[in-house]
């Protein structure tokens, strides 16, 4: 009987998750895409050389099903409305699929006379976004934090040469997000991922600006 018990614990707990949340109000799923670019910062560590620096550009694009859902019930949020109070705050769930291109320039001169190539890769994974959404009910703008997180799978060539390699990565990016139409927002974000590389493992950062499309 207590083993029972202590299985119908974790049950009981997602029914209780699930009857809360479906006293919630889901204000929409919208279908969303979103297009960057910007700068890219990386530190190759391999066995056989100094860590290597390099610089380059970040292009990527997102296809995701955005969830907002609102924790405040009808009767609470027609108080508001009566009230005059036009703010709201939005939970954003939003599963799809990240893929970008990078292109990287050769490295700096290192310690001990060697440099590491320069590499350009192509990426696609996974990607679960989550985050908080502010909503003013008057003027409709809308602004948000994301955090991101994804699983890539890159195929990559080393400049100038017919060597390619194919390697697995974590990537996890914060944003910002400011709506200027009705479905037109503008978003700049800091990408970090940590690449799993044949030769070593590089970790990648920069800054990526671009727009996001809700349909």
């Amino acid at each position: 009987m207590t083993i029972g018990k202590a299985k119908a614990k974790p049950f009981l707990f997602l029914v209780f998750m699930v009857c809360k949340l479906g006293a919630t109000q889901a204000i929409g799923a919208l279908p969303a895409l979103e297009f960057g670019m910007g700068f890219a910062y990386a530190r190759t560590k391999v066995e056989s050389a100094a860590t290597g620096y390099h610089h380059g550009w970040n292009v990527s694009a997102d296809a995701n099903w955005l969830f907002r859902i609102s924790l405040e019930d009808e009767n609470l949020i027609k108080a508001k409305a009566e009230k005059e109070t036009s703010s709201r705050v939005n939970i954003i769930f939003s599963p799809g699929l990240h893929a970008q291109y990078i292109t990287m320039s050769a490295s700096n001169w290192l310690p001990d006379g060697s440099r590491y190539r320069a590499w350009s890769s192509i990426g696609l994974g996974p990607e679960l976004n989550l985050g908080l959404e502010f909503t003013n009910s008057t003027t409709m703008h809308k602004n948000g934090f994301l955090f991101s997180m994804a699983y890539l799978a890159s195929f990559s060539n080393y400049t100038q040469t017919t060597l390619y390699s194919a390697y697995n990565s974590w990537f996890l990016k914060v944003s910002w997000n400011a709506r200027i139409d009705n479905g037109a927002a503008f978003f700049a974000a800091l990408p970090l991922e940590y690449a799993f590389r044949a030769d070593g493992n590089s970790l990648l950062s920069g800054l990526v600006i671009g727009m996001r499309y809700e349909f």
